[in-house]
């Protein structure tokens, strides 16, 4: 293994963000949001205040915003049909199935990028009760990248068979979309620390 990173996902693409809210089946939409201190201010519609234009959607009386921030779009839940722990529980299973719908287009979206460098990639998925997972293998079958989801949103990735430090530009295509550096957390092994490059995905570094 060339290295092992881990982090929290986070949410860096708005428009593969939209995407995801529309498959997770959110219907989603950017508009003007305010907060109100009481649901009484709300109905009456007096006393909010502008937050700005948000990226919204709503399912099941859940309505799921996201408030950009310097590490991220960050999720919010509200609903005036829950609250306490039934909105915590039914909030997080809602962006569980945005998360997976955002990781699924993330995947998707490298693999054209690694295929419009030259290199032959396909990506398969396999799921467990406690994680999503894909494997991306690149042209050789010992040549992959594993990321894997856990439901509690945390993200692991695992390269293989890559020599050098190209397997950080391979990683790298994902974590600009999931993570920010600052979240990182590698592992490195012996295969990193290898003087040759592997060659064949040295050209992902070129093709930036």
């Amino acid at each position: 293994m060339s290295h092992c990173t881990t982090f929290q996902m986070t949410f860096q693409d708005k428009r593969m963000l939209f995407r995801a809210m529309r498959g997770a089946g959110l219907n989603p939409e950017n508009r003007i949001w305010e907060s109100y201190d009481s649901g009484l201010q709300k109905r009456l519609g007096v006393g909010g205040e502008l937050i700005g234009k948000l990226l919204t959607g709503e399912r099941n009386g859940i309505q799921l915003f996201f408030m950009e921030t310097a590490e991220g779009l960050r999720p919010y839940v509200e609903s005036d049909r829950h609250i306490g722990e039934e909105l915590d529980r039914i909030g997080q299973d809602l962006l569980s199935s945005v998360q997976k719908s955002y990781l699924e287009l993330t995947v998707e979206a490298a693999v054209r990028q690694i295929r419009q460098a030259g290199i032959a990639a396909n990506a398969n998925m396999t799921m467990t009760n406690d994680s999503l997972s894909y494997v991306i293998t690149l042209g050789d079958p010992n040549k992959t990248v594993t990321v894997s989801l856990r439901n509690d949103g945390s993200v692991e990735e695992q390269v293989r068979g890559i020599e050098g430090r190209s397997c950080t530009d391979v990683s790298g295509i994902l974590e600009r979309a999931i993570a920010t550096p600052e979240q990182l957390t590698r592992s490195w092994n012996p295969e990193y620390n290898a003087t040759i490059e592997d060659r064949v995905v040295q050209v992902l570094r070129l093709s930036r």
